[in-house]
């Protein structure tokens, strides 16, 4: 029998997430940005399994960030890049145990999940679901020799690209809370130029501060002159891309060659294995990502555990409301 505990502790959430080899999504750094800026509530909970000689010792965990509703719909629940296993012949019996949990904690009318994993062994309880976070993605293997990672490199052009920037005086550091307000900046126009909705410059503010030792800004600048930014959240699973933009000048001196780069190599430096551009579309930005990992790499998708007969009614109310802002 499966047994949940809630972890209300920052370092055993840590140990667990490490243990566990969790996606950066699950630490407590992207539970507390969540909550602190959006409707929602952070819980971090380990599965054991009662039967184990080594009672307590998680066989999964999960952060799960639940939003309330208005009545009669109560909430909804949501595990981004989870839940974890140690197991993975065991997902789908922790996987049902963390639906039930949101069910008797939260009354929650379902659970979304999308894992970072090729393949997955649900019950049949579980259906596929609208996705929050793209499957397909390219990833690059960080655990080689840095210069083994450059080899690996798909495109000779990324790599020749990389190296100019370099000869041409750009550097790429790590960003400071001085440098936010000119990456909101840089993001606001990027977001014009390429029309997708950001959100407000209070939010990043508090992704600087809130993401702590998960957050990576990265910024590649040219003379004193800030070109293009990356910002990911990274542990030892993986760095994940979040946000990037660039200026003009960035764009016309290929910055974002050496700035992906950069973020490799920092990524790397505090032991994360893979570098995750979370993300493929059939866009100018996927072409691009390609130049780096040209093999998409194709998590298994996202997926719904309805747990009340509320369930499809909410779903229905969700996709009237799509096709009425459309």
């Amino acid at each position: 029998m499966l047994k949940i505990r809630e972890i209300t502790n920052h370092d055993e959430w840590d140990e667990t997430v490490e243990t566990l080899g969790g996606h950066p999504m699950q630490a407590w750094e992207w539970g507390d940005l969540k909550a602190a800026t959006g409707p929602w509530t952070a819980h971090r909970v380990a599965v054991s399994d009662e039967s184990n000689p080594n009672d307590g010792t998680a066989v999964g965990a999960a952060q799960i960030l639940v939003r309330r509703l208005p009545w009669p719909f109560t909430a909804i629940a949501y595990s981004p890049r989870g839940p974890m296993v140690a197991d993975h012949g065991n997902y789908g019996a922790v996987a049902d145990a963390l639906g039930d949990w949101c069910k008797r904690q939260f009354h929650a009318v379902s659970l979304k999940i999308d894992p970072p994993t090729t393949a997955i062994s649900l019950s049949d309880r579980w259906q596929e679901g609208a996705h929050v976070l793209i499957a397909s993605t390219a990833i690059v293997d960080l655990r080689p020799d840095i210069e083994d990672v450059m080899k690996s490199l798909h495109s000779r052009n990324a790599r020749n690209y990389i190296r100019k920037g370099k000869k041409t005086g750009i550097d790429v550091r790590l960003g400071t809370a001085e440098d936010v307000d000119t990456v909101i900046d840089i993001y606001k126009k990027t977001a014009a130029h390429d029309h997708f909705p950001i959100h407000t410059p209070e939010f990043y503010h508090e992704a600087f501060t809130r993401l702590g030792k998960v957050g990576q800004l990265i910024i590649a600048e040219h003379e004193g002159e800030i070109l293009s930014f990356m910002w990911n959240v990274t542990n030892t699973w993986g760095a994940s891309e979040l946000w990037a933009g660039a200026t003009d000048n960035g764009r016309k001196m290929r910055a974002n060659y050496p700035l992906k780069w950069g973020a490799m190599e920092a990524a790397k430096k505090v032991g994360a294995k893979r570098y995750d551009m979370n993300g493929l579309l059939n866009d100018g930005i996927s072409e691009f990502k390609k130049s780096f990992q040209n093999v998409p790499t194709n998590w298994v998708g996202t997926y719904d555990l309805p747990l009340s007969p509320l369930f499809h009614v909410w779903e229905g109310s969700l996709k009237l409301y799509r096709s009425i802002r459309k």
